[in-house]
């Protein structure tokens, strides 16, 4: 019975060690979190792709959870660290309080934010690839400005996050920084993904005389550049070049560069250099740019947004005198 009990536990340790080795030997698991389907829309199919990018560059076992609302954030984060996720990329500035609650729970999760972040609040397990917004807002006013023929131009926004207020904030400076008596009104749809509530607000601003209108609603910026399409207006792509799906009104199009974030953070994270850092998403560091040539414009424009462009890389623009 003794020689028995003898082998089951040597057999036991032995089992054990080999899981141990095999756990050592699997790739690492990483996660990503996103508000809105990988499948829709513009912000989360162009992130999701360079999630996925860096998971297959890096050799990550990778998955990825949709239509996560800010509210059921800290849940999520907290199962998915639970569970032995190793790194959890959270796709939106609105899950930056929902990170900072959970991740001192989980010290050996590296938690990551790409859209914006102010603090890391000294957390060793959180970093984040912050865009400059200011600066994209900016641009976005300056060439919403100087493509509008009616000195009147709007924005929709989703909901009121930090990244979608500070956007609008400095839209308007970019538009007065151009024409100081440019009309620029905002609005929000409530939701990031309510096409048919974002159509009819664009459709109502265009009525008010806005010839030029600037999506930041995700999915929902569908339903305002068909507004603009369908009306005459004018409007950008989001994140990704649009243009071919509404020939009529995108002039350009933002076009973040997730490829270069996303594989930063994965080489990060395999070098085990993630931590309590915050990475600058702007022009300079090409964080983002705009597709080119423009449309339905003359060449002035697109050489006026350009110079401008230039001047913000150059620092010669003070955004916030």
């Amino acid at each position: 019975m003794k020689t028995n009990t003898f082998l089951a536990t040597l057999a036991a340790g032995a089992l054990a060690l080999a899981s141990a080795a095999a756990a050592q030997d699997a790739p690492p698991r990483v996660a990503g979190l996103f508000t809105q389907t990988v499948t829709q829309g513009s912000w989360d199919v162009a992130g999701y792709a360079g999630f996925k990018a860096m998971a297959e560059a890096q050799g990550f076992n990778a998955s990825y959870l949709e239509h996560v609302t800010y509210e059921s954030a800290p849940a999520a984060l907290r199962q998915l660290a639970s569970d032995g996720v190793a790194m959890i990329i959270a796709h939106s500035s609105g899950y930056s309080a929902a990170i900072k609650e959970v991740a001192p729970s989980f010290p050996d999760t590296q938690f990551v934010l790409y859209s914006y972040e102010g603090s890391t609040d000294g957390l060793k397990n959180y970093s984040a690839w912050s865009v400059d917004w200011d600066e994209y807002g900016f641009v976005l006013g300056v060439l919403a400005a100087s493509a509008s023929k009616s000195g009147h131009i709007a924005v929709i926004g989703g909901e009121p996050i930090p990244s979608a207020e500070r956007t609008m904030e400095f839209i308007k400076k970019g538009a007065a920084y151009v024409d100081p008596a440019v009309t620029v009104e905002t609005a929000y749809v409530g939701s990031f993904s309510d096409v048919a509530r974002a159509k009819e607000i664009a459709t109502g601003l265009i009525a008010r005389g806005a010839d030029f209108l600037i999506p930041s609603a995700d999915t929902a910026d569908a339903g305002i550049q068909q507004a603009a399409d369908e009306e005459g207006a004018l409007t950008i792509g989001s994140y990704s070049d649009q243009s071919a799906a509404y020939p009529n009104a995108v002039m350009t199009s933002t076009v973040m560069n997730f490829a270069k974030s996303y594989g930063e953070i994965g080489a990060e994270f395999t070098a085990k250099t993630l931590g309590d850092k915050i990475v600058t998403e702007n022009l300079a560091s090409s964080g983002w740019t705009l597709s080119q040539p423009f449309q339905h414009v003359d060449a002035a424009v697109e050489a006026k947004v350009f110079a401008v462009i230039d001047e913000l890389k150059a620092g010669k623009i003070d955004l916030y005198k």
